[in-house]
């Protein structure tokens, strides 16, 4: 019977767990790093553009 207590308690310290990490609030936008991550996106477009 021990046994069985252990697993349901291990079960849900897991979803607790998990749903923990699917539910955090989100990180704030950074400015920054979105100028970034379109200036990367802009130089990989143009490198890798096809050529006709």
């Amino acid at each position: 019977m021990k046994t069985i207590i252990e697993i349901i308690a291990l079960c849900g310290v897991f979803v607790g767990g998990m749903g923990w990490l699917m539910n955090r609030p989100a990180r704030p936008k950074d400015p920054e790093e979105d100028r970034e991550q379109m200036e990367y996106l802009s130089e990989w477009r143009r490198k890798h553009e096809k050529r006709d």
